[in-house]
């Protein structure tokens, strides 16, 4: 519970530089104060601000919308001059007598420091050299900065009254050089980095062809994981529709759903096997200006082969569950309501319409929302984290769920069947064998299925915020003499994508378990054994040749 918290905490307070170009306002031209509006900072005691900021925007706007990633960190309150903090970079104090926007003094840098690195130090990680409090001003004579408020003060008061350190000297208002000496580098993105255009704040995606944020090793071993399992599901299932194409009868409603589900599985594992065999980049790569990155969000339509892959996993994905509950349901009718096979044969085309259908208005939506990224450790594109849990989580768990509702209820209803039959002194051992099987098949589906769930939960939650850490150390990387670009920290979450995968492929091997059987083996063993004449007609034949022969 704790260590999610520190992330978020950490990655919002290195966030905060991951585009600090601090800067005084266009060339030739000074800031024009203008009155507060961004509502975090109301309260502080001043009503003045000046834009650009230290962050780049261009209205305040734009400012207060980039105060919203830091709500959470807000809440959690590591500093007590956070607040300050947050609001002399997004919303810096501005003053009638100083055409200027007035920066954060050194003092409130340690201050925040002394607060919040020992969060970093409990996880390893150096204080950034991007964060070097040198280079923010002294209090002096000379300099024109915000301090922290007086720390003889009580909490309450301390928190909403900045202080502003005004120069005694107007004929040197402001040292900026050792402020402004990255100011160009910080707006650009790191050279593992594609700068991405048309956006309202820097974004850097990570460059195709390179180890942005994860290692060369990491990615390879990834891709044979991947392939190695779908290769594996694709046997299964393939085994499972073979199997039914030799005995059809014996996958008769409630149990044909069963033959569909093992198709979407096999389909399904064919798209990663030609994701194995044409590489990643390939899939999940687009041309922008600076060179090709991995597609980022809203981008994906701009690649055909990312576009396709991804609708063919999602509604596949979704077209599985979707038959998982269709399969739920009809043990639910045959077993509580006594439909027949031939009744649920009947309303075949209607189950077909709802499983074949009901996923293609997910993925036209999830299409339309450009929510779709590429993944830089899998080469494969999915819905990104931050639409993960509407677009991916929420439609699979309702189907999921759906189907566990029908087959608890089914389980219900076979149990008291039983119990019917053993009164009335009849064996239910065909009964108890099938259940059996029921019960173990719906375990084999039902927990993978859920367990990738909670795998997407995790790393939409964990990504984001590790992803900013492994930027700002990118940025900070390249300030830095003798530092070789790559990634720096340990993969994010790496374990759980690769849990994520298994778990994907594995419910379709697992799938074939209804036809691990001893019928499936006589069926094979029928079809492939050496026809042979049968003993009747050979001793007709010989009879025959005999008589004509003595006649």
């Amino acid at each position: 519970m704790i260590l999610p918290i520190v992330m978020l905490i950490l990655s919002a307070i290195l966030g905060l530089v991951q585009g600090w170009g601090i800067n005084h306002g266009h060339a030739g031209t000074g800031p024009k104060c203008e009155k507060l509006s961004v509502s975090f900072c109301r309260g502080l005691r001043y009503n003045l601000t000046a834009m650009p900021n230290f962050m780049g925007h261009e209205d305040q706007r734009q400012a207060e919308r980039g105060l919203t990633t830091f709500m959470p960190l807000v809440h959690y309150n590591c500093s007590r001059h956070l607040r300050l903090f947050l609001c002399a970079v997004f919303a810096p104090v501005c003053s009638e007598h100083v055409a200027m926007q007035i920066p954060a003094c050194k003092s409130l840098c340690l201050s925040v420091r002394r607060d919040c690195e020992p969060a970093l130090t409990s996880l390893t990680l150096p204080w950034p050299h991007m964060l070097d409090c040198d280079r923010f001003l002294d209090r002096g004579r000379n300099t024109l900065c915000v301090q922290p408020p007086d720390e003889t003060l009580d909490d309450a008061k301390s928190s909403a009254l900045p202080t502003v350190q005004w120069p005694a000297m107007h004929e040197e208002p402001l040292q900026t050089t050792r402020i402004q000496q990255h100011q160009q580098q910080q707006h650009q993105c790191p050279p593992h980095f594609v700068q991405i255009p048309d956006v309202e704040t820097i974004f850097c995606a990570p460059r195709c062809g390179t180890d942005a944020y994860y290692r060369a090793e990491d990615k390879r071993f990834a891709e044979r994981w991947m392939t190695g399992w779908a290769w594996l599901c694709f046997l299964s299932t393939l085994f499972t529709l073979l199997t039914f194409w030799v005995e059809p009868s014996r996958f008769r409603y409630p149990e044909r759903p069963i033959v569909f589900l093992a198709l979407c599985y096999n389909l399904l594992s064919v798209a990663y096997i030609i994701r194995g065999a044409v590489g990643g980049e390939n899939i999940s790569c687009v041309s922008q200006i600076d060179g090709p990155s991995y597609v980022p969000i809203r981008d994906a339509l701009k690649n055909i082969p990312c576009t396709i892959w991804w609708i063919v996993r999602y509604y596949l994905g979704l077209a599985s569950n979707a038959w998982w509950a269709i399969l739920c349901g009809c043990w639910l009718l045959s077993a509580k309501n006594e439909w027949s096979s031939e009744a649920l044969h009947n309303i075949a085309p209607y189950l077909h319409a709802a499983a074949w259908i009901l996923p293609i208005l997910f993925t036209g939506g999830g299409l339309l929302s450009h929510n779709v990224v590429a993944d830089e450790l899998t080469g494969l594109c999915q819905i990104s984290d931050e639409s993960a849990l509407w677009l991916e989580v929420l439609p699979h768990t309702l189907l999921l769920f759906l189907g566990c509702i029908f087959g608890g209820i089914a389980g219900n209803a076979l149990i008291r069947v039983r119990k019917a039959v053993r009164c009335a002194g009849r064996s239910a051992t065909k009964l108890e064998r099938l259940m059996t099987r029921l019960g173990i098949f719906a375990l084999l589906y039902a927990l993978p299925a859920l367990g990738g769930l909670a795998c997407v939960l995790h790393e939409a939650s964990v990504k984001p915020r590790w992803r900013k850490l492994a930027l700002l150390a990118a940025l900070d990387c390249r300030t830095t003499q003798n530092c070789a670009p790559g990634p720096i920290y340990r993969a994010a979450g790496l374990e759980i994508t690769l849990l994520r995968l298994f778990l994907s492929l594995i419910t379709g091997v697992t799938s074939g378990m209804w036809v691990w059987s001893n019928k499936t083996c006589r069926a094979w063993s029928k079809l492939l054994s050496a026809p042979s004449k049968p003993i009747k007609m050979q001793k007709s034949f010989q009879s025959f040749k005999h008589d004509g022969t003595a006649a």
